[in-house]
């Protein structure tokens, strides 16, 4: 195993114990989306929406849900080391890259857990019909979500040390992610519809989108981690 990855996932295991005791963005995370999700479902529900609109409409219900959860609880990943005082040892016991490889390996952790939990009750619950092409959906989410990791991971970065990092954090991260949540409920929509020419076109967006973000956020973080 490389240096560079045993220190990522020496990184992401220190911040995974971290969350396992003190259960903040796991907290933040799911309360958000599990309120979001019974609002949406008590309102709406499966049957106020025409059977035409219903693969669109639903799909960019869900990715809203998990766009604002996500705001809710990703900008923890830095912000917990400058309030704990522990940013300045952990400069010293890992380089920038292993950091920020580790920092993104443990939002990719929480976002993989918010969906496991959120998008089947979000079928069950709204009526999403997604039964014959799941692992279409499957393809989408884990595009979608990595993208999504990547920004929320270099944004909480950036903000991590500022007065108000709740405010900039959604100010920053809002424009980069709406071209994604855009593919993303695309994506979605298709599957749902079983258009898969619709659901490859947005694969392959997003898959591209998150590549550029992978290349300018380690190409930004040693920077930012270094100031």
């Amino acid at each position: 195993m490389s240096s560079l990855l045993a220190e990522a996932l020496a990184v992401a295991a220190k911040d995974l114990r971290t969350e396992f005791r003190t259960r903040v963005a796991l907290n933040a995370l799911g309360l958000f989306a599990l309120t979001t999700l019974a609002a949406v479902s008590y309102t709406i529900g499966p049957y106020r929406i025409a059977e035409a609109d219903r693969p669109y409409l639903l799909s960019a219900l869900l990715w809203v849900v998990i766009l604002f959860a996500s705001l809710a609880g990703l900008d923890r990943t830095f912000v917990k080391e400058e309030e704990s005082h522990t940013a300045p040892l952990l400069r010293l016991s890992a380089g920038p890259h292993a950091v920020w490889l580790g920092k993104l390996l443990f939002n990719l952790g929480l976002l993989a857990a918010l969906m496991v939990i959120l998008v089947p009750l979000f079928i069950v619950l709204m009526g999403l019909p997604l039964v014959l092409h799941f692992g279409w959906l499957v393809a989408v989410l884990a595009a979608g979500g990595f993208a999504l990791a990547v920004i929320t991971t270099i944004v909480a970065a950036i903000i991590a040390r500022a007065m108000t990092r709740g405010a900039l954090f959604a100010v920053l991260s809002l424009p980069l992610l709406l071209p994604l949540v855009i593919f993303a409920i695309q994506g979605t929509a298709g599957v749902a519809s079983g258009e898969i020419e619709i659901v490859h076109q947005s694969l392959r967006a997003m898959i591209s989108f998150g590549g550029i973000m992978v290349v300018v956020s380690a190409a930004l973080f040693p920077v930012i981690w270094g100031e």
